[in-house]
């Protein structure tokens, strides 16, 4: 590959004003080759300063373009499976935006098409790249608190309205607030036990007609050896102080004005990370920097370096494949009202599952 990889772009949707900065700022490892879109006044302005980048109306035209090394798929859920298999198919290595797919499924034809196609498939999972999250994977991984054997998350926050159309319909979306927030959590939870649940028990419902899925949850998921998570998220925890119309989708996303806490409890001590901002050991703040100041530049950096390196990435597809078949589980769990076993809806490679090192 070549000294700096060359990237394209799909979708400029609401995400894309994380990512483009992102590539701005890492222009000494990439270069933006091109944008996908269909509205040509955002293409323009967002190829401005690249030289050489080229606007595409079409996704399969782009499929076409040897200097794509790579492809960034800022797109509604439902389009990630078909989207990412077909420029995986192309020979291009693909970084698809979270969740990864609709339903594990489909997450296990991307890895395929990864495997087959002898690309690196690396899923979106942003809320891993702060570095007092980092820092809280190492801690458990040396052993600091001991045996991790609880973890109990909890979000809870107010949006009374969708961000984006899409996000109405579970055709689009595959849910709600356990696509848009709780594939973090569960992220969080797998890589922190380094292994998939046993068990999944879930209920979930939709209390706002502005949306079809679900805006209300709470999950218990059963680990190996007696150990445990469980997890409460909530959309209708109130509205901010002065804002009487309500959210809009927009200040949600930063947790800003909302309860965003997990706590880990070992053997030999508790962490606490507040938001991603902060963690706590034992009560005692832990200073720990993040690499950037923005975890999409950081996410995105890791991605690059993977490639350049010729490596797997953190976040890699065959390793969150586990968070979707947890979130397959949880919506049985909800549908039929009763404990599912993890195997009882397909199985993943656990020996595929990564930890911090």
């Amino acid at each position: 590959m070549a000294a700096k990889v060359r990237l394209g772009v799909v979708g400029l949707g609401r995400v894309s004003s994380s990512h483009l900065p992102a590539i701005q700022e890492l222009r000494d490892k990439v270069t933006l080759k091109a944008i996908v879109s269909r509205n040509p006044d955002k293409a323009a302005q967002a190829v401005e300063g690249w030289e050489g980048a080229r606007i595409y109306d079409s996704f399969e035209e782009a499929l076409q373009d040897p200097e794509i090394d790579a492809f960034l798929l800022l797109l509604p859920h439902d389009l990630h499976a078909p989207y990412a298999i077909k420029a995986m198919e192309a020979g291009k290595h693909v970084l698809i935006e979270k969740p990864m797919a609709m339903n594990r499924v489909e997450g296990e034809q991307m890895v395929e098409a990864a495997k087959q196609n002898n690309v690196t498939l690396m899923v979106g999972q942003s809320r891993r790249f702060f570095g007092p999250v980092m820092k809280s994977i190492e801690k458990i991984s040396n052993g600091e608190i001991g045996e991790l054997f609880t973890i109990h998350a909890m979000l809870l926050a107010y949006i009374d309205k969708p961000a984006v159309d899409w996000w109405k319909d579970v055709k689009h979306i595959g849910g709600f607030i356990i696509p848009l927030w709780g594939s973090h959590i569960l992220d969080y939870i797998v890589w922190a036990y380094g292994e998939l649940p046993e068990t999944v028990y879930a209920q979930g419902y939709s209390h706002n007609p502005n949306w079809e899925g679900e805006d209300e949850v709470a999950i218990s998921l059963r680990f190996s050896r007696n150990r445990m998570a469980n997890i409460l998220m909530s959309f209708n925890a109130g509205r901010v102080p002065g804002d009487e119309e309500g959210l809009g989708g927009k200040r949600i996303w930063t947790t800003q004005d909302s309860v965003y806490v997990r706590y880990l409890t070992g053997t030999k001590g508790v962490l606490h990370l507040k938001d991603e901002n902060e963690l706590f050991d034992n009560g005692e703040k832990v200073e720990y920097p993040s690499k950037h100041a923005s975890n999409f530049t950081w996410q995105l950096e890791e991605f690059i370096d993977s490639l350049l390196e010729n490596r797997q990435p953190l976040a890699a597809g065959h390793e969150v494949l586990g968070v979707m078949h947890i979130m397959d589980a949880c919506f049985e769990s909800i549908a039929t009202n009763r404990v599912v076993r993890l195997d009882e809806v397909g199985s993943v490679r656990e020996s595929e599952l990564r930890t911090y090192n």
